[in-house]
């Protein structure tokens, strides 16, 4: 009896020691994460510096827009706080950085989900999968392969492909093209220039993008020539830090309630903004 005694006051104290502690938490604002975004009345977003259209990008009137835009809006607007977006960003491996330091609550910038950056943050289901591309200059191309060939080629490619630094893309190459000699730009714009004059075979990058660059330039059926994987994707997907278990629940239900686009859609709706 004395030892059960003993017992029950050891188990007394300690329940009491743990009240304790979860009162002193809660006193000190100790909250959830997505309770402390609603207490602070906003919602942090990074994108990058650069504008990614259709995804974001400043319009004709100077107004902020896009698909990331409109769905980082909607969520705030679910949270009933304010959305504030970052542009510190340089790049989109910034971004991550960004997340899983605390700054910003949520990257949502056409983020691809690739094994490293799961390294750092958690990523929600993916909003949009595009299929993996390769664009290559025509001109060039025919000096390496027929058009019955470029397939074939492409699987042992050994030719230059030139990508966005410090872009999941750059990991891409890396992976699927081992023995391509990769050549690294600051911007997308860069690598399509470098294609466009012949300074590489090839650019490799998603389905909307190399669509946006084939609409963008007249006759470019006469000089580039695009291929698109089936079996190469690049999933898009939300960044959250890794200890916001509830936020990234919170993400994933959203998202499972909103309309999922192809690349053509996207490109139609925002197209003339």
């Amino acid at each position: 009896m004395k030892f059960l005694g003993k017992g029950l006051a050891l188990l007394l104290l300690s329940l009491a020691f743990t009240t304790n502690i979860v009162a002193q938490a809660n006193s000190v604002g100790v909250y959830s994460d997505i309770e402390t975004i609603i207490k602070r009345g906003e919602l942090r977003v990074a994108i990058t510096a650069v504008d990614q259209p259709p995804f974001y990008f400043v319009d004709k009137s100077g107004k902020l827009t896009g698909y990331d835009i409109d769905l980082a809006t909607k969520m705030a607007e679910e949270l009933g706080v304010k959305l504030v977006i970052s542009r510190e960003a340089p790049s989109f491996n910034d971004l991550v950085t960004l997340v899983s330091s605390g700054e910003v609550d949520l990257a949502v910038s056409k983020l691809s989900r690739t094994l490293t950056r799961a390294k750092m943050v958690k990523f929600s289901t993916p909003y949009m999968t595009f299929k993996q591309g390769v664009l290559f200059n025509r001109l060039q191309l025919a000096k390496v392969a027929s058009e019955g060939e470029v397939r074939s080629y492409v699987r042992n490619y050994t030719g230059t492909i030139g990508v966005i630094a410090k872009s999941s893309y750059a990991n891409y190459a890396k992976t699927n093209f081992p023995q391509a000699k990769i050549k690294e730009y600051p911007s997308w714009d860069d690598a399509v220039q470098a294609l466009i004059s012949g300074e590489v075979l090839s650019v490799y990058r998603d389905e909307l993008e190399i669509k946006k660059v084939l609409t963008s330039i007249p006759q470019s059926s006469l000089i580039l020539k695009p291929l698109y994987f089936t079996d190469l994707t690049d999933p898009i997907a939300i960044a959250v830090k890794s200890d916001h278990s509830q936020l990234l629940y919170w993400v994933n239900i959203f998202l499972e309630n909103h309309q999922k686009m192809t690349a053509d859609e996207i490109l139609e709706i925002y197209a003339n903004q």
